[in-house]
């Protein structure tokens, strides 16, 4: 079900209380007002089921034993961040402090009585939270969407005058797709090092064409503008936070397991990990493609290579398992270098 796109007027609540009385009483209230409830008086299931279906609110009773509410909504937050939580209590003397409450995100506290006015209140105003954080959210997909599509016209720019980039980039992307699934990667992390991957070099658009598109050797100083791209790369992405988990892959793609890489000389474990998994992507197609001042070399040719900077260029676990990727899967590799599959 899209919960983005469904306008919510009945909530789905999930109530822990030990006390099964309250329990009962609460859920037929709720059930009258057209609420879907689900009760639980043991914790440790009832965070299971929140941890693997949706719910709109929650309302956790304080003083449980041998787990407290307050105990079970830190549990909670951190996997559910926007879950509205109810608070309630039997014992007014024993409510928790407002800054207990600030520091654990919980919207309401609710005392517990003969009337449910107040707690009908309550989920009133989570309903319109809930309405409210779907709409930022909204907002939110809009504003990296069109982040996005401007990034694809930049790389468009770049591709316009330099073919081989667009190319490779394509390879590039395709190849950490590939390289990704085989080590299992989850998908948070797939998908930041698939976008770095496609968006990696786009810095060049800030290369003067002279050096970008020079067919012969660079000079130490061309190269050394060369060397910027990364940096100009990330700061393209560093407009906005939806893309900080990208910004980092992009940055450092060209660091060196042995701090002898660029812009920031990182070493070893300092080099975020799926930098150091797009830096053997990128460099495995600069070796198997052909450039005007160079042939392309083969793929028994890069594993060589790969192997023997295995520890000093490339991080070694890393190394170790693209070349298993080269070996076991070399049909498909062979398909991504030759474009067909680009």
């Amino acid at each position: 079900m899209d919960f983005m796109n469904e306008k919510i007027t009945k909530a789905k609540i999930l109530i822990i209380d030990e006390d099964v009385n309250m329990m009962d009483i609460l859920t037929d209230v709720l059930n009258r007002y057209g609420h879907i409830v689900t009760p639980f008086t043991e914790p440790v299931s009832a965070i299971e089921e929140l941890k693997n279906n949706h719910y709109d609110i929650l309302i956790v009773n304080y003083l449980m034993t041998p787990v407290t509410g307050d105990r079970i909504v830190e549990l909670v937050r951190d996997f559910n961040k926007e879950i509205y939580i109810i608070l309630m209590s039997m014992h007014k003397d024993l409510a928790p402090s407002i800054e207990s409450m600030q520091n654990l995100d919980i919207q309401a506290y609710f005392e517990k009585s003969s009337r449910f006015d107040q707690l009908i209140m309550f989920i009133q105003t989570g309903i319109k939270y809930i309405e409210q954080l779907k709409k930022v959210k909204s907002i939110s997909v809009k504003l990296e969407q069109y982040l996005f599509d401007f990034a694809k016209i930049l790389l468009n720019t770049v591709a316009a005058k330099d073919h081989y980039t667009e190319m490779h980039s394509k390879r590039v992307t395709k190849l950490c797709e590939l390289f990704s699934n085989y080590l299992n990667l989850d998908k948070t992390s797939e998908y930041n090092l698939v976008t770095a991957a496609a968006f990696h070099d786009i810095g060049k658009i800030g290369i003067p064409d002279n050096i970008l598109l020079k067919e012969c050797k660079l000079t130490d100083e061309e190269y050394n503008a060369i060397k910027l791209h990364p940096v100009i790369s990330a700061n393209i992405f560093s407009v906005s936070d939806i893309f900080k988990d990208i910004v980092p892959i992009i940055k450092y793609h060209h660091e060196r397991i042995d701090g002898k890489g660029y812009p920031d000389n990182l070493r070893s474990t300092n080099i975020p990990y799926l930098a150091r998994i797009l830096a053997i992507c990128d460099s495995f197609d600069a070796m198997v493609s052909k450039r005007p001042y160079k042939e392309e070399k083969t793929i028994e040719f890069a594993i060589d290579e790969i192997h023997k900077c295995s520890g000093t260029q490339f991080d070694e676990h890393l190394a170790d398992k693209f070349i298993e990727l080269l070996q076991t899967q070399t049909e498909e590799i062979k398909k991504i270098i030759n474009n067909k599959t680009v």
